[in-house]
């Protein structure tokens, strides 16, 4: 059993300026655009093809033309296998997940340029007002990236299991508080905060 704390970035939120890149450069991939598919490892292709066929966007951070990492953006509601977590969102929310940087790049700084170029077209996107994202509670390098840097903050925490390393589920009834975007009753529901 694991902690989660569910986040929340809201689009008003001011974005920190994230350099000159270093080398890495971040590309957008969605099935209007899906050139950045040619760079992603095998490994990854048919998880790529499943988060398009949903609609999803994915971010690709790349260092001399090679994959370096990805960051996904969803608009629907779904459940994400990995972790178990089904987000409910509104039509003026986005779901962020899938974070990934390949260790021999990670010293670049990739998940913050990945983080970066997502909440930035977040921002720039008139129909959203916030984007949710969940971190493992003991996971203290994306805790310090996504609060210290990018000012996510905790809406839920949540409990959840891996089976057998393949799937993910979440603990029922571990919600709290008992309406946010990983439960039943949505933020929408009447009782959250707006």
């Amino acid at each position: 059993m694991v902690t989660v704390d569910v986040v929340e970035w809201r689009c008003e939120s001011p974005l920190p300026d994230q350099g000159d890149g270093d080398g890495v450069t971040v590309g957008r991939l969605s099935r209007a655009r899906p050139e950045l598919r040619e760079v992603l490892p095998r490994r990854l292709a048919r998880n790529a093809r499943g988060f398009l066929a949903r609609g999803d966007e994915g971010y690709v951070a790349t260092v001399g033309g090679r994959f370096a990492g990805w960051l996904w953006l969803s608009r629907v509601s779904h459940r994400d296998p990995w972790s178990g977590l089904r987000f409910r969102i509104a039509p003026d929310e986005a779901y962020s997940y899938a974070m990934w940087a390949e260790p021999e790049h990670r010293h670049l700084g990739v998940g913050a340029k990945l983080m970066a170029s997502l909440l930035a077209d977040a921002k720039d996107d008139p129909a959203l007002t916030r984007v949710y994202g969940w971190v493992d509670a003991d996971n203290r390098e994306m805790q310090v990236l996504i609060r210290m840097v990018f000012g996510f903050t905790d809406v839920q925490q949540v409990r959840r299991a891996r089976v057998l390393h393949l799937f993910g589920v979440q603990v029922p009834a571990s919600d709290r508080p008992r309406f946010g975007p990983v439960s039943r009753a949505g933020r929408h529901s009447g009782g959250a905060r707006s």
